[in-house]
């Protein structure tokens, strides 16, 4: 099985179209701000990003379906690319992969595993949030006392909130809801085990109940891991 998942990576590869420029280059600055890589327009950027993140992206994971070195977290990088004309938007995944191949040389395999996960569901009063509406004013709330983090989407979908919330909970999380299209929602919520007031930010089991009218249960299933086997840390010559 494993031989046929390596085969499908290097097709995937393969096969990818290429960006017609890029630029990969280490981030030292230090600083804890980055941005996640997204295409718009054709056009790839990112600033400070975890190789995690990258590969986040690369493969539609969310963090805790992705194992490998532990420099997965500390060495930053700054993507800047640009897609041959034409190439939709959509078209990312397969892109930012080959580019990791290309410049870190990295060997990476998919597999499944049986592992503990979060049922994302609705609460038995109904959804909190509410369908994207572009026509709606957004305005963005106050941050809670005691939030470490705030989540903020304007067009998210069921399956974008679900990878979003994996990292903070510990789990991958399966959307179960059933709502299809986009909702705007946010989310704050404050660091797990910390000492929460009444009127502070509750944690992010909390959060989704209060603030979202969902529901994380605790579940076993079959997901899917990206195992990182191998990289350059520096990436090759842009």
């Amino acid at each position: 099985m494993r031989f046929v998942l390596l085969l499908t990576l290097a097709a995937t590869l393969l096969h990818a179209q290429s960006f017609e420029v890029a630029s990969v280059k280490v981030n030292t600055s230090g600083t804890g701000m980055s941005s996640f890589p997204g295409l718009r327009n054709g056009h790839l950027k990112s600033s400070n990003a975890t190789m995690r993140q990258i590969l986040q992206v690369a493969w539609g994971l969310s963090s805790v379906q992705i194992t490998g070195p532990s420099w997965l977290d500390s060495d930053r990088y700054d993507l800047d690319a640009k897609a041959p004309d034409g190439v939709p938007d959509t078209e990312l995944k397969p892109m930012l992969q080959a580019l990791l191949k290309e410049r870190f040389n990295l060997q990476a395999h998919p597999e499944t595993k049986e592992l503990p996960v979060y049922d994302l569901v609705v609460l038995k009063g109904g959804p909190k949030i509410q369908p994207a509406d572009p026509g709606r004013p957004f305005t963005q709330p106050a941050r809670l006392p005691g939030a470490c983090c705030m989540m903020v989407n304007v067009k998210g979908t069921m399956d974008q909130l679900a990878t979003a919330l994996a990292g903070p909970a510990g789990r991958p999380v399966i959307d179960k809801t059933g709502l299809d299209g986009a909702y705007v929602y946010v989310l704050q919520y404050a660091q797990l085990g910390t000492a929460v007031d009444p009127d502070s930010a509750p944690d992010i089991f909390g959060a989704v109940q209060q603030q979202l009218g969902l529901k994380l249960e605790s579940d076993k299933a079959p997901v899917p891991v990206l195992v990182v086997e191998s990289a350059n840390r520096v990436p090759s010559g842009n």
